[in-house]
């Protein structure tokens, strides 16, 4: 039998997972009679936790209130880092973002440069909000291969960028706990939480930005693989005699259809002869044209840049269906800079392939929709990476609301509280998972 404090954990996730929910639907799924329901919830409302937030429907008796976490209990950062630039913001907890930083577009080609431009970001940050309202931690939404929660592995494109602890560098100048995740697998937590994906359980989350990634969520549950770099898409070989990737594989999606392949292609062809107004808009300069250029030709009924920009909508497509056949997807969402953007009939181009080949019964079960967050999606996964890690610590919940602020972890291992043995996950008494948000790696599904 649970107790008191399981019983308040059960509650949250429950209010968490449904984002509105009555105490007598709360006594119903959690099988807790009502009375104990109320003195619970007036537990979790006196310690900030919760608010009342309206009332269900009248169905001839008495309204009862909808209760609903209380998005002031507390704020986190979001940083986010990828081969467009630097940027960050405060959140919520309800996913409402309160401050924005931009920090430079391009990223220096030394590690320490970047770190340097990632940390005063970072302090701007952390600066914004005082007393309850400072934000509690700091998520990573970084770039490229990840270790831990810890470490950026690699960066793409900076060969010499290799196992630099960012999480650890950012704690010790803040003095702030901090986590670290790739940036498409927090955009996707982003989604599920406060986006596109709320109300689906299975999904893929799209996106095509410099590079192309895909976030996976099974259950409800983010899945990063067993060393948490799950969803490398762009890496997926879909023609083995196509040209060579920076990975060192022939014919990745990565070398046919990302951004940086469409240019290769447009120019290539350019410097054969063929016309284009690729080249008139660029004058004598080609090194000037960029991706919104050759998209913007092919909008205007360029040739080249048409046919370049189909034959890579095509390649996607057919990569992306054979995911759905895999994964059985309820939900595609769509996200990064260039499907955000929505150019011509490129996203058109995608899922008309997508329908054409992926299974006839999953042809019209699986929806495409596009990014509800937009460019804050991987800076707001990183923020809601933050307030997963505290959920899944429910000690430390509650002792935030008491007043006593989350500790970084190099402070808690000093103490002995080594996160991976101690960190308080929980599981539900009745064999049933009740978090809903959080990261599984392979073998904990």
């Amino acid at each position: 039998m649970a107790n008191r404090f399981e019983n308040k954990v059960r509650i949250l996730d429950t209010i968490r997972e449904r984002r509105k929910v009555s105490r007598p639907l709360l006594a119903e799924s959690l099988a807790i009679n009502l009375p104990t329901i109320s003195n619970l919830t007036k537990e979790l409302l006196d310690e900030g936790l919760i608010h009342g937030d309206g009332f269900e429907k009248s169905e001839g008796g008495r309204r009862a209130e909808l209760l609903t976490l209380n998005p002031s209990f507390a704020t986190a950062v979001g940083l986010e880092m990828s081969l467009n630039g630097i940027r960050g913001i405060v959140a919520d907890l309800g996913g409402r973002v309160l401050h924005r930083v931009e920090g430079p577009r391009e990223i220096p080609r030394d590690a320490d440069g970047a770190v340097k431009a990632l940390l005063a970001v970072a302090e701007q940050l952390a600066a914004h909000g005082e007393g309850q309202r400072r934000p509690i931690g700091v998520g990573l939404s970084i770039a490229g291969l990840t270790g831990g929660g810890r470490v950026l592995r690699e960066f793409p494109h900076r060969e010499a960028w290799k196992d630099v602890p960012l999480a650890d560098l950012v704690e010790q100048r803040l003095k702030l706990p901090a986590l670290l995740e790739n940036d498409v697998q927090a955009a996707t937590l982003a989604e599920r939480r406060h986006g596109s994906a709320r109300e689906a359980r299975n999904f893929l989350y799209l996106h095509i930005g410099h590079g192309i990634a895909c976030g996976i969520v099974v259950d409800g549950r983010l899945y990063t693989g067993a060393t948490g770099n799950a969803g490398e898409f762009g890496h997926t070989i879909v023609d083995p005699a196509g040209p060579i990737c920076y990975c060192g594989n022939y014919g990745c999606l990565e070398s046919l259809a990302s951004p940086p392949a469409l240019v290769d292609q447009t120019l290539q062809a350019i410097r054969k002869g063929v016309h284009s107004k690729v080249a008139e808009a660029s004058g004598a300069d080609l090194r000037a044209v960029d991706v919104e250029a050759v998209f913007r030709a092919a909008e205007s009924g360029d040739r080249l840049a048409g046919n370049v920009v189909t034959k890579a909508g095509e390649y996607i497509g057919l990569g992306l269906a054979n995911l759905a056949n895999f994964f059985n997807p309820e939900l595609i969402v769509f996200g990064g800079g260039v499907l955000i953007k929505a150019y011509g009939g490129f996203n058109e181009t995608i899922e008309r392939t997508f329908r054409s080949r992926v299974l006839p019964i999953l042809q019209h079960q699986t929806r495409l929709t596009l990014s509800a967050l937009g460019s804050d999606a991987a800076a707001l996964g990183g923020s809601m990476m933050v307030f997963e890690d505290l959920f899944d610590r429910p000690q430390a919940l509650f002792d935030l609301a008491h007043g006593k602020r989350p500790e970084a972890r190099a402070a808690r291992v000093a103490r002995g509280g080594n996160r991976e043995a101690n960190d308080g996950r929980r599981k539900d008494r009745a064999g049933k998972a009740v978090r809903r948000g959080k990261r599984v790696h392979a073998g904990q599904a």
